[in-house]
């Protein structure tokens, strides 16, 4: 005897599509593992029209080959791989899970404090096994040493998703041991949009790569150095308290901290500013490697 048709399927393909189109594209990959109807309606450019951003931004020209074949292979092919922006500093991809638009602001993209000075920071280019999950940038910003730190990414609200959170975050590493004498106390991170502003304290060798089995330490060391001495005479440790936000560790093997969070309301017209800085500790600090800042969706 044939098998009864699940009565959801005597359901037009157009009225599924609209119900699946509610969801969320991961919701959309199961249905369409349902049965050969909701495949058909899972995979129009109905459903992918409606997980798609309504704006999306102009990319450098030769970034597509040849066109996505369907709405769902562009949303596919921006989830899977960044695209360049025209000034090819700047790179988006959409997020698997919600469709919003994440951003790469590249090293080059950033204001650097004296990051144009070769005595202060020196560009370098990246190896292959560097940029694992995004190929647009093989270069970074090295420090060579400064007193005052500071960078700063800047991206206009208007290209991000509306009623959409999100976060920023400075990716980089920590070369060679002299990061142990750099970054004391902490460093600021802050985020602005329009006229409102958070601040919150990060410690960027909070996590320490090299010989504690990859746990945050509970204490930082501050190194022996005369001149860290002379500034605080008293102090050999500084506690890692709650409030200080510690990096972690990303699979393409780079670190990021989050700087801070937003969420970007429908309407917004405006400049999103993230920026790392230190200022007052008075040290000098080197051996840190800036690859860029993500402004990704925050689940």
């Amino acid at each position: 005897m044939e098998t009864d048709a699940c009565e959801i399927e005597r359901l037009p393909e157009e009225l599924l599509a609209a119900v699946i189109s509610l969801t969320s594209p991961p919701d959309a990959c199961r249905a369409a593992a349902v049965s050969r109807t909701f495949l058909a309606a899972a995979d129009s450019d109905a459903v992918w029209s409606r997980f798609l951003p309504r704006v999306l931004p102009l990319l450098a020209q030769g970034e597509f080959l040849c066109a996505p074949p369907s709405k769902k292979a562009l949303f596919q092919r921006l989830a899977d791989e960044p695209a360049l922006l025209p000034c090819k500093l700047v790179s988006m991809r959409l997020d698997r899970a919600t469709g919003a638009k994440c951003y790469t602001l590249s090293a080059r993209a950033l204001h650097i404090s004296w990051g144009d000075n070769p005595n202060y920071w020196a560009w370098i280019n990246l190896g292959c096994d560097e940029i694992k999950t995004n190929k647009s940038f093989k270069e970074a910003a090295k420090l060579r040493g400064v007193w005052w730190l500071e960078i700063r990414g800047k991206i206009h609200s208007m290209l991000l998703s509306q009623n959409s959170a999100y976060a920023a975050y400075v990716v980089f590493k920590l070369r060679d041991d002299r990061y142990m004498k750099s970054y004391f106390p902490f460093q600021e991170a802050s985020i602005s949009v329009g006229g409102s502003e958070s601040t919150r304290q990060t410690c960027l060798q909070g996590y320490m790569k090299v010989g504690d089995d990859e746990v945050h330490r509970e204490r930082l060391l501050v190194a022996s150095t005369r001149h860290c001495a002379l500034l605080h005479p008293h102090r050999s440790a500084v506690p890692l308290t709650d409030d200080i936000v510690l990096p972690q560790k990303r699979a393409d093997g780079w670190m990021e901290v989050e700087l801070g969070e937003f969420y970007n309301e429908e309407g917004d017209d405006g400049e999103v500013s993230a920026s790392l800085m230190e200022t007052k500790g008075g040290l000098w600090k080197d051996g840190l490697v800036v690859w860029g800042i993500e402004i990704r969706a925050k689940q």
